[in-house]
């Protein structure tokens, strides 16, 4: 991976930590603050579930986005902490599931954000944007 993100100069931005500092402060508000950021950085690629509606509030129960041939998902069951797991799908088949550490789930969802700023301006400003760096 490069070390500079476009010509700003900006050194390897370290998502991963970003995304882990935000975890630990508090779960259910960072699941919104993925969501969002996802939204920003990789557009109409990333799905939100929600939960309630019509009578009852709306909730934000998950957020999922694929890259290639791997669906990652992370989740909010309600109680307890957030769920991570990663798909691998091929042609549309749901071959393997796997729960994952959430300090794994960012550490990979991290890259993949990375890699699409590297390429994308757009991608790149809302990298930059929640990081704070803008």
């Amino acid at each position: 991976m490069e070390d500079e993100i476009g010509e700003d100069g900006l050194t390897k931005l370290g998502v991963a930590g970003a995304l882990c500092r935000e975890y630990e402060a508090d779960e259910r508000a960072f699941l919104g603050f993925l969501a969002e950021s996802l939204q920003r950085a990789l557009g109409s690629d990333v799905e939100l579930t929600y939960n309630g509606g019509f009578l009852t509030k709306k909730t934000l129960r998950g957020v999922a986005f694929t890259s290639g041939e791997d669906r990652f998902v992370l989740e909010d069951p309600g109680h307890g902490p957030l769920k991570a797991k990663m798909t691998h799908v091929v042609r549309g088949i749901a071959l393997k599931t796997e729960a994952i550490e959430i300090e794994s789930w960012l550490a990979i969802v991290s890259e993949i954000v990375e890699r699409k700023a590297a390429k994308h301006a757009a991608a790149r400003q809302a990298l930059q944007k929640m990081l704070g760096l803008s």
